[in-house]
C-alpha cells in the first residue's frame, strides 16, 4: 500500500514539472517570434544574403538576450554625395578636396544607443557619427606630422575608430593621399619660409619631374640670398627643360647677385640665342658688362632692352646709368627725364636726374629737381645736402649753409653732411663753427681720414700746433706712406721748436715721394736750426726757383768752406738777380777777395760803391783789397772815406796809421 502510495506520488510530481518546462519552452520561443519580428520590423534591413541576416538576427539575439558582445558590420557613409559602405576589410581614400560623413554604423547594436565612431585626425574622444567631416583637415594633419609613405604620399595609419561603451569595436581603415599639390597650397598658406621649403622639397619628392617647383624654390632661395642652392635649383630645373628662358633668365640673376659675372654673360647669351627679342636677357647682359667696366657694349644691350620693351622703366634707368659712365650726360638725361615724366613714383629717377645736372654743373635745374624731391619727400637728408651743393655751385654760401643745416637736423648721425657743413662754414672763414662741426662727424666716425685733416688744418692754422700734431699723428699712422701729412707734422713740430722731430717728418714726407720746393725749405731751415749745416745745404740747393735768400745763404756757406769759385757762382747769380743793389757787389767782390783775386774785388767793390757811397764797411774791404796789391795811396784814400763816415771802423783806425808809415818809408 505504502508503496503504491510512494509511486502514485512520484508520477504527480513528474507531470507537474513537465508543464512547467513545457511553458517556459513555450515562453522563450514567444520571447524569440516576438524578437524576430521586432527585428525584422525595426532593425535596418541587411543586404546580401539570406545567410548574413540570419547571422545577424543570430548575433543580435546573443547581444540583447544574452548580453554578449556586439558585432560591427559596415559602416554607411556618404562621400562627396555618393553613398558607401565600408567594412573592416576595405578603406577609405581621401584627398583634401573630399568631404564625407558617417550616417550609420551597422552592428548588433541597431538602435545605435552605445555606439559612438571617432575619425583619427579629428578631435579624440567626440563622437563623429552624423557629423560632416572635411578630408583637407586629415591631409594637413598627415602633412603636419609626416606620417605618409615617402614614396606614395599616402598615410596608411589613419582609421575611423568604432566604440561601443567606450571600448573599440572595430576600426575601418583611412587612406589620406597627399598629392604634391597639397604641399604647393601649404607652402603657399606659411609664412615661414623654412617651413615653405620643407613642404615645396616633400611636393618634389612626389614629382620629380615637376620644373615649377624647382623653380619656385630657387626662386625662395634667391630672396633668401642662398645664391648656391637657387642656382642648385634653376640647374636642376633646366636638365629637364634646357630651353627654359625664365630659369635661365633668372640663373643669369643669382650669377649676376654672386658677382660671378662672367657666368651670367654666358647665361644671358644662350637665352638670346634662343631669344634673340628676350629683353630680361638683353638687360641682364648689360649688368654683367657693366660691372665687368665694359660700358659702351652694355649700353647697347640696355638700349636693345629698352627698344623691346619700353615701357620697363628700370631697364630704361639702368640704360640712364650706363650712358653716365661713359660721360653721355645728355643721353643719361634724356632717360631720366622720360622716366620721370610717365611714372611719378619714380623717385630713383628723379634723384639722378637732379644728380647729373648738379655733376654737369646746370646748377639751375638740379636745384628744381631737388626741391621737387624735397616736396615730395621733405623728410629726406640726402636731397637737402645735395641741394646745398647745388648752391655752392652758384656761390650762394648762405642757402648753402642754410640747407646743410636742415640736412643736419633730419640725420644728425650722417658724418657726410657734418663734414660739408663744416666745410660751408670754413669757406666764409667761420672757423669756431667749422670745427665744432668736424668734431661731430669725427665722433660718428673716429676714422674719417678727410674729417681729421680739416681738424688738423685748423689748427694749424689757428696757431694750435699742439692739437694740429694729435690728428697729424693719428693720420700718419693710418697712412704710413702719405707724404703731405708728414710735412704738415714737420711743419707743426718745426713751429714748437721741435727741431728734431721736424726734421724727421721732413724726411718721411721726402721718403714718401714729396717733392715740393717749400718742403726742402722747411727741412734745410730746420737743419740750420740743429747745426746740421751741410746737410742744410744740400736740401737749399734743391729748390727750385732759387730764392736771393737761399742763393745767399748757399754762397756764404761755400765761401766760408772755402770754395770760393762755387762761392762767386752763387753771388753771380745775385748779382744778376739785382743789378741795382750794391750788396750783390759788395759780396760779390769779397767771395773775389777771399780767392786772392783782388782785381776783380776792387772792381765789384767800386761797382757797389757807385751804388750806395756811404757804406764803410765797402770803403773797408776796397782799402784792404788796394793794400794787398800794394797800391798804398788807393788803400789809405778807400780807408780815410771809411774813417769819415764811421769813425769807429776797426779797419780803418787801424790800418791808416800803418798804412801813413808805410808810404814815409817806401819815400825813404
Amino acid at each position: 500500500m505504502t508503496g503504491c502510495q510512494t509511486r502514485g506520488k512520484g508520477i504527480f510530481t513528474v507531470i507537474a514539472g513537465n508543464k512547467n518546462k513545457i511553458m517556459a519552452a513555450a515562453i522563450i520561443t514567444a520571447v524569440i517570434i516576438i524578437f524576430i519580428v521586432a527585428l525584422f520590423l525595426f532593425m535596418p534591413r541587411a543586404s546580401g544574403s539570406l545567410a548574413f541576416g540570419m547571422t545577424r538576427i543570430k548575433n543580435a539575439f546573443s547581444y540583447y538576450i544574452l548580453n554578449a558582445r556586439p558585432h560591427f558590420y559596415y559602416l554607411e557613409m556618404e562621400k562627396n554625395g555618393k553613398e558607401l559602405r565600408l567594412s573592416s576589410a576595405a578603406a577609405l581614400e581621401v584627398t583634401y578636396r573630399d568631404e564625407f560623413v558617417v550616417r550609420s554604423v551597422v552592428s548588433d547594436d541597431w538602435r545605435e544607443r552605445y555606439t559612438a565612431v571617432n575619425v583619427e585626425g579629428y578631435a579624440s574622444g567626440k563622437n563623429h557619427l552624423n557629423v560632416p567631416l572635411k578630408g583637407i583637415v586629415l591631409v594637413n594633419r598627415v602633412m603636419e606630422t609626416g606620417t605618409q609613405s615617402r614614396d606614395a604620399g599616402i598615410a596608411a595609419d589613419y582609421y575611423i575608430q568604432i566604440y561601443h561603451r567606450g571600448e573599440k569595436l572595430a576600426r575601418v581603415p583611412l587612406r589620406v593621399v597627399i598629392t604634391p599639390q597639397d604641399w604647393l597650397r601649404l607652402a603657399k598658406d606659411s609664412t615661414n619660409v623654412r617651413v615653405q621649403i620643407q613642404f615645396l622639397k616633400k611636393a618634389l619628392e612626389l614629382n620629380k619631374e615637376d620644373t615649377s617647383v624647382r623653380k619656385i624654390l630657387a626662386g625662395i632661395y634667391f630672396k633668401l640670398d642662398r645664391l648656391d642652392e637657387a642656382i642648385f635649383y634653376y640647374k636642376e630645373s633646366l636638365k629637364l627643360k634646357p630651353d627654359d628662358v625664365f630659369a635661365l633668365n633668372e640663373l643669369a640673376r643669382c650669377y649676376l647677385k654672386k658677382k660671378q659675372y662672367d657666368e651670367a654673360i654666358a647665361v644671358a647669351r644662350s637665352v638670346l640665342s634662343i631669344n634673340p627679342r628676350e629683353a630680361q636677357a638683353h638687360a641682364n647682359l648689360g649688368f654683367g658688362l657693366g660691372e665687368k667696366g665694359q660700358w659702351a657694349p652694355a649700353a647697347a644691350s640696355y638700349r636693345q632692352a629698352v627698344d623691346l620693351e619700353p615701357d620697363n622703366h628700370v631697364m630704361r634707368f639702368k640704360l640712364g646709368e650706363a650712358y653716365e659712365r661713359l660721360n653721355k650726360y645728355a643721353a643719361a638725361i634724356a632717360e631720366y627725364k622720360y622716366i620721370v615724366e610717365k611714372d611719378k613714383n619714380f623717385d630713383a629717377a628723379l634723384m639722378a636726374l637732379a644728380d647729373v645736372s648738379l655733376k654737369t654743373r646746370k646748377y639751375d635745374e638740379a636745384i628744381t629737381w631737388y626741391r621737387e624731391i624735397i616736396r615730395r619727400k621733405p623728410k629726406l637728408a640726402a636731397a637737402y645736402a645735395n641741394l646745398a651743393l647745388a648752391y655752392a655751385g652758384k656761390g650762394q654760401g648762405r642757402e648753402e649753409i642754410e640747407n646743410l643745416q636742415k640736412a643736419a637736423r633730419l640725420s644728425p648721425d650722417q658724418p657726410v653732411i657734418r663734414f660739408n657743413l663744416g666745410t660751408a662754414y670754413e669757406k666764409r672763414k667761420m672757423y669756431g663753427e667749422a670745427a665744432a662741426e668736424y668734431e661731430q662727424a669725427l665722433k660718428i666716425k673716429p676714422d674719417d681720414a678727410d674729417t681729421l685733416e680739416r681738424l688738423a688744418d685748423l689748427s694749424g692754422k689757428n696757431k694750435n700746433y699742439e692739437q694740429a700734431i694729435k690728428y697729424y699723428e693719428k693720420l700718419a699712422k693710418m697712412y704710413p706712406r702719405k707724404a703731405a701729412v708728414f710735412s704738415q707734422l714737420g711743419f707743426a713740430y718745426g713751429e714748437l721748436k721741435n727741431y728734431a722731430a721736424s726734421a724727421q717728418n721732413y724726411e718721411k714726407a721726402i721718403k714718401n715721394g714729396a717733392k715740393s720746393s717749400a718742403l726742402h725749405y722747411n727741412l734745410a731751415y730746420t737743419y740750420g736750426k740743429l747745426g746740421r749745416e751741410k746737410e742744410a745745404i744740400a736740401q737749399y740747393e734743391k729748390t727750385n726757383p732759387l730764392t736771393k735768400e737761399v742763393m745767399a745763404i748757399i754762397a756764404s756757406y761755400y765761401l766760408k768752406e772755402k770754395k770760393y769759385s762755387t762761392a762767386i757762382s752763387y753771388y753771380k747769380k745775385l748779382q744778376a738777380l739785382e743789378p741795382k743793389k750794391a750788396s750783390s757787389y759788395g759780396s760779390l767782390g769779397y767771395a773775389y777777395a777771399a780767392s786772392g783775386n783782388w782785381d776783380k774785388a776792387i772792381e765789384n767793390y767800386l761797382a757797389a760803391l757807385k751804388i750806395e757811397r756811404e757804406d764803410d764797411e765797402l770803403y773797408a774791404n776796397l782799402g784792404e783789397a788796394y793794400e794787398k796789391k800794394g797800391l798804398y795811396q788807393e788803400a789809405l784814400k778807400a780807408y780815410t772815406h771809411a774813417y769819415e763816415i764811421n769813425p769807429e771802423s776797426p779797419r780803418a783806425v787801424r790800418r791808416i796809421p800803418r798804412l801813413k808809415i808805410l808810404m814815409l818809408q817806401k819815400k825813404k
